[in-house]
């Protein structure tokens, strides 16, 4: 029982278990946005896309408003959001490819999935080469260790890459007006499945650390 537990990643007879921190009402705010935003685009696209030529033209501007929410709360607050940072640059390079490719959808409806599946296939390739990132740390999960990061990475890397495909499959095989609708359902729906899942493992591994220590009590 002892190795099962040090090799998953448990601390030591002593420690507490890795158990994730709340984050309070910071939390519950950016679950909000990740929610709202997303809503806003799409309830913009639908209000502007009958005044507008194109589906590009509509998605551009649809997909402006978080952008420009997001750039300006950074502003504001004087503090740089990684993930909001990257999808404004994207969204950003996506309207260029747009207008470089006589106005196609599939960069602006792809720049979000792009950058998740560059992000998870760091994240594997780092825990391949056995230099995992800390996501324990930025999780805010206590006692972490290398195991504990590699796991991460490879759970999350993997979720960030299907998440991805799955968008590359729907944007080409729907219509931009389909994709903005069920494309936001499966993006819910995945990342509550991403969560629980997360949440989970986290569990079972604080569950099986206190089973190993009562083992050897």
């Amino acid at each position: 029982m002892s190795n099962l537990t040090a090799h998953r990643g448990a601390p030591a007879p002593g420690v507490d278990p890795p158990v994730l921190r709340p984050e309070g009402r910071t939390g519950h705010r950016r679950a909000a946005r990740l929610v709202a935003l997303p809503a806003l685009s799409v309830i913009a696209y639908f209000s502007v896309r009958p005044l507008l030529p194109s589906d590009a033209a509509a998605l551009a501007i649809a997909g402006a408003l978080p952008a420009s929410y997001t750039i300006a709360l950074m502003m504001v607050r004087r503090h740089v959001d990684l993930w909001a940072a990257l999808t404004s640059v994207g969204f950003a390079i996506a309207c260029l490819a747009s207008l470089l490719t006589d106005g196609s959808t599939l960069p602006l409806k792809l720049h979000e999935a792009v950058i998740t599946f560059v992000v998870g296939v760091l994240l594997l390739c780092a825990s391949l080469a056995r230099r995992p990132l800390p996501l324990g740390q930025v999780l805010k999960v206590t006692h972490s260790d290398r195991s504990l990061d590699t796991a991460l990475s490879v759970m999350i890397g993997s979720f960030l890459v299907l998440h991805a495909l799955l968008h590359v499959v729907l944007a080409v095989t729907l219509s931009t007006d389909s994709y903005l609708t069920i494309g936001r359902i499966v993006d819910l729906a995945t990342i509550g499945a991403g969560v629980a899942c997360l949440h989970g493992y986290l569990r079972r591994l604080r569950h099986d650390s206190r089973g190993g220590s009562d083992g050897r009590e």
